[in-house]
């Protein structure tokens, strides 16, 4: 959901100098555990942007990916001695380091990659309505409508709190700016035909209002952004958005921050009326005329 974004652009908007560190499907914890180890590095943070995606919320507070094998905790814990997996490691050495040294011999510089460039690939992707609705030729009306599991409602709370929230009470002179993505309306069909739709927009609710106890968390909400959910031809898939929906979520949180106002942001006063409204929009929606 952010490997597509533009530090600079952001920092042309907010008057910053900004770094982009993504992990591909990174759950809570370590995208917390990252931004512990930001703090620790002596920077003053002013900004923090990261969304909060829906298909992350109900995991366990400690879950992290595990599906590539062996973790790098490496890089974020405070052991000097294991980072000898990082200073010796083979994708480093052979990948990054041999072709500078190779550039620095032949009299080129070795150059870098930009934060701009970096994890950006979006070039590397089609986006199209075939491609967002992975085959799909039908949406079926849901059988039963799930609700969450007292053990569900927990693992939330717990997620929210120690991967979200407790950095932020922490840290009060950062702004954390949290934002659902706009997933694509597809997306939103397959969650209603299994019966899960009003379950996820309840977990939104709870996650929602544990991060507005804070007012250094600003929460954006962009999932009811039809102009761009409903068009298909911006995905890769069924949440995977193009290069510029990056760029006008970029936008649209800059006019929040900025000027204070915004259609798109969360407050405690309309946090709940917004979700009911999506709870009722997205009941309701004909799923099937994305496929027409």
């Amino acid at each position: 959901m952010a490997e597509n974004f533009l530090p600079s652009q952001f920092d042309s908007l907010m008057g910053t100098n900004s770094i982009k560190v993504t992990y591909a499907g990174a759950t809570y914890k370590e995208i917390n555990d990252n931004l512990n180890v930001a703090y620790e590095s002596g920077h003053e943070i002013k900004y923090v942007l990261r969304p909060v995606d829906y298909t992350l919320l109900i995991k366990d507070k400690d879950e992290m990916r595990l599906d590539m094998g062996e973790y790098p905790v490496y890089l974020t814990n405070k052991n000097p001695f294991d980072d000898i997996k990082y200073l010796i490691n083979k994708d480093v050495i052979g990948r990054y380091m041999l072709p500078l040294f190779v550039e620095y011999f032949k009299g080129t510089p070795g150059g870098h990659t930009s934060f701009d460039e970096y994890s950006y690939n979006a070039n590397l992707h089609t986006f199209s309505k075939d491609d967002a609705l992975v085959g799909r030729t039908v949406f079926e009306a849901p059988t039963q409508i799930n609700s969450l599991t007292d053990e569900e409602t927990t693992m939330i709370s717990e997620n929210v709190r120690a991967n979200v929230v407790d950095i932020a009470a922490a840290h009060p002179e950062t702004t954390f700016i949290c934002f659902f993505p706009p997933y694509s309306m597809a997306y939103f069909g397959g969650i209603w035909e299994s019966g899960d739709l009003n379950k996820i927009l309840t977990a939104k609710q709870m996650a929602t209002d544990l991060m507005l106890e804070y007012d250094n968390i600003h929460v954006y909400d962009f999932a009811t952004a039809m102009d761009i959910t409903q068009d298909l031809n911006r995905y890769r898939d069924e949440a995977h958005y193009d290069q510029y929906v990056n760029e006008w979520i970029i936008e649209r949180v800059a006019d929040g921050e900025n000027s204070g106002e915004s259609s798109f942001r969360l407050m405690k006063d309309n946090a709940e009326s917004v979700i009911e409204d999506e709870r009722e929009q997205f009941n309701n929606y004909d799923y099937n005329s994305l496929i027409d």
